[in-house]
C-alpha cells in the first residue's frame, strides 16, 4: 500500500524556563489583544536553526545529529536585553525579546549549521530572540496609545537544553512540540 510521504516542519531551538515564560506572558497581558497575536506561553522559545519541511523518515537522523552536537557543548547563559518592535515603527511586524550573541551561542550555532550543511540557506546575521507577538499592522497603527514595551528588560536565562521542535497547526493555532530534547554538558 502506498502511503503518503509525510513531512514535518522542524526547527532547532532553545526551550525557555517556566519562570521566564510565565514572566513574559504576564508582560504581554498588558498589550491590546485586538492588535496583536500573542505567542502562547508554552510556545515561547529561541529559534536557532530552521530546517523546514523534513520527510518523516529523516526525522530520527536529524535528532541524532542535534544530539551529537549537544554532547560537545557546555551549558551557557543567554542574556536578553529588552523588547523591541521588529521591522519599524511605521511597519511593525512582531514584538521580540532580543538577546545578545555570545561565544558559546556562536559555537553552538556553527556546529548545528555544520551538522546540517546541506540545509544552510543564505544566513542573515543571527540575533537570538523570542517572538512574543505578531502584530496586526492596520489595527496596531490605529491604536491611539501604543503599548509600552519594556525596552530595557534584563534577563539572564541559563541554556542547558536544546530541542528539535515541530511546528504544527492545530485548530488554526500554532503549536511548537518538542520532538526531542538534548542536554548540554
Amino acid at each position: 500500500m502506498a502511503h503518503m510521504n509525510k513531512t514535518r516542519r522542524l526547527f532547532v531551538g532553545i526551550p525557555l524556563s517556566a519562570p521566564l515564560r510565565k514572566r513574559l506572558t504576564q508582560e504581554m497581558q498588558m498589550w491590546p489583544k485586538e492588535s496583536i497575536l500573542r505567542t502562547a506561553e508554552e510556545n515561547l522559545h529561541v529559534t536557532l536553526f530552521f530546517l523546514g519541511f523534513i520527510q518523516e523518515e529523516h526525522v530520527g537522523e536529524i535528532c541524532a545529529r542535534v544530539g551529537k552536537v549537544c554532547k560537545e557543548i557546555e551549558s551557557f547563559e543567554l542574556a536578553f536585553t529588552g523588547m523591541q518592535l521588529v521591522e519599524s515603527e511605521e511597519s511593525p511586524k512582531m514584538i521580540w525579546l532580543a538577546g545578545e550573541v555570545n561565544d558559546a551561542l556562536r559555537i553552538l550555532l556553527e556546529k548545528i549549521e555544520k551538522a546540517f550543511s546541506s540545509f544552510v540557506t543564505e544566513r542573515k546575521t543571527y540575533r537570538p530572540h523570542v517572538t512574543l507577538a505578531k502584530i496586526k499592522k492596520s489595527k496596531w497603527l490605529k491604536l491611539a496609545e501604543k503599548p509600552q514595551l519594556k525596552e530595557k528588560l534584563s534577563v539572564v536565562e541559563s541554556v542547558d537544553t536544546v530541542a528539535v521542535f515541530e511546528s504544527l497547526s492545530l485548530d488554526g493555532k500554532r503549536r511548537h512540540e518538542q520532538i526531542d530534547t538534548f542536554p548540554l554538558l
